[in-house]
């Protein structure tokens, strides 16, 4: 067994990134060997948050380890990459060279986004980035995913459609909606397909859905290429 890698990465915080990460890994742990690697030093939300889960609820296959460095990001990827079905990696929210090697290593590279300018002004960078990590990594698939969607809002839909138009990275056909219980259900450790809200539970499961119909599209893990990805990711 070789893992399946997807990233989440962000030039910019505050989109929804771990929360996304954390939804997904869950419902993958559901009929999959779950790994999260939080690659988000100092602040470690991902491991703040499954400890909160560990403590609270019975275990659930579902694992998670730090990396703080390129270097260790690869020494974990190295040892356990024969011992999870998915193994998904959470980037820091700016672009350093541990957001590089994330997005570099991944059979598949996921965006999260929310629909404002602030948000879509730091996007464009990462829209670069990845279309850059393709010259080290051919067969990675890459998708925008857009989080904390105001439905009926006319300067939403309009930025989603210009971003659709000039983007590199496409996007998925489902949105995350603003709501309230991504973050609720966040903070008990719990996904939304564990909460009482079930349209947040709708669209998640839509999004893992699309990345199921996708994964077999999806390089594999770019491991072999560590030398150049570290090289790459101090640029």
């Amino acid at each position: 067994m070789s893992g399946k890698i997807i990233a989440f990465a962000q030039a910019k915080g505050g989109v929804g990134k771990s929360t996304l990460c954390a939804n997904l890994a869950t419902t993958f742990s559901e009929n999959a060997s779950t790994l999260i690697i939080d690659c988000d030093p100092p602040q470690h939300s991902l491991s703040a948050w499954h400890e909160i889960r560990h403590a609270n609820y019975e275990e659930d296959g579902l694992n998670v380890k730090t990396a703080d460095k390129p270097s260790e990001l690869f020494n974990l990827l190295e040892t356990e990459i024969n011992n999870y079905d998915f193994i998904l990696l959470d980037g820091p929210p700016h672009i350093n060279p541990m957001t590089k090697a994330v997005i570099a290593v991944a059979g598949l590279v996921i965006v999260p986004l929310a629909p404002s300018p602030v948000e879509v002004w730091s996007f464009h960078e990462m829209d670069k980035l990845v279309t850059e990590a393709t010259k080290l990594n051919p067969n990675m698939q890459s998708r925008l995913c857009w989080t904390r969607v105001r439905k009926r809002v006319k300067s939403a839909e309009y930025l989603i459609e210009d971003v659709k138009k000039a983007a590199s990275i496409k996007p998925f056909a489902s949105v995350l909606t603003q709501r309230v219980a991504y973050l609720d259900s966040f903070a008990e450790g719990l996904s939304v397909y564990e909460w009482t809200d079930a349209i947040a539970r709708a669209e998640v499961w839509s999004v893992h859905s699309a990345i199921q119909r996708l994964i077999n599209k999806c390089g594999k893990p770019n491991i072999g290429k560590r030398k150049s990805i570290l090289e790459w990711s101090r640029k």
